[in-house]
């Protein structure tokens, strides 16, 4: 009796173990490593307009995953602004991608208070997913041939340093 529940436990975990996997078809989406290509995607701006990724080929790019309502958020938006000014006219963009989810009368707000000059992209799920997304904030920094080149996650005391020597030594 024991070996016959064993055997079903055992059975009914690779099952779950196997249909927890992120999957798109038949084919397994990885969430993308260094040195990899970053996926692109084609979003919806908070303004209306439409922006694809690949619309910044040969420009160094960091895509951001952001929340309104996320405390280390809040803390970086006035960072990232600070390094948008700084590099926006020598080749550097910031994509932040916030969660539709969220309303756009939240992300205007957020934007509004926080002084937010760069492009907002409201984020899908299949975006989201494609990068790998379960904690925010995140960003993926990509060099200008389209690979990512760094990833980070949360926001530390030394994160303006750490992107302005980045940014600095792709451009």
């Amino acid at each position: 009796m024991k070996k016959t529940f064993a055997i079903i436990v055992i059975s009914s975990l690779l099952i779950f173990a196997s249909s927890c996997q992120k999957k798109e078809g038949e084919v397994e989406i990885k969430p993308p490593s260094i040195g990899d290509t970053a996926p692109d995607f084609t979003l919806k701006g908070i303004n209306g307009n439409t922006i694809s990724l690949a619309d910044y080929k040969g420009k160094v790019v960091m895509v951001e995953f952001w929340a309104t309502w996320c405390p280390p958020c809040r803390e970086l938006a006035p960072i990232l602004e600070k390094i948008h000014k700084k590099y926006k006219d020598k080749g550097f963009i910031i994509l932040a991608l916030v969660s539709r989810d969220e309303g756009e009368a939240a992300i205007k707000s957020f934007i509004k208070e926080h002084g937010i000059t760069y492009p907002v992209l409201l984020a899908d799920q299949e975006t989201m997913r494609h990068y790998g997304v379960s904690s925010i904030p995140v960003n993926f920094i990509i060099n200008k041939e389209g690979r990512v080149v760094s990833i980070h996650m949360g926001n530390t005391q030394d994160i303006m340093q750490e992107l302005t020597t980045e940014i600095e030594s792709l451009l």
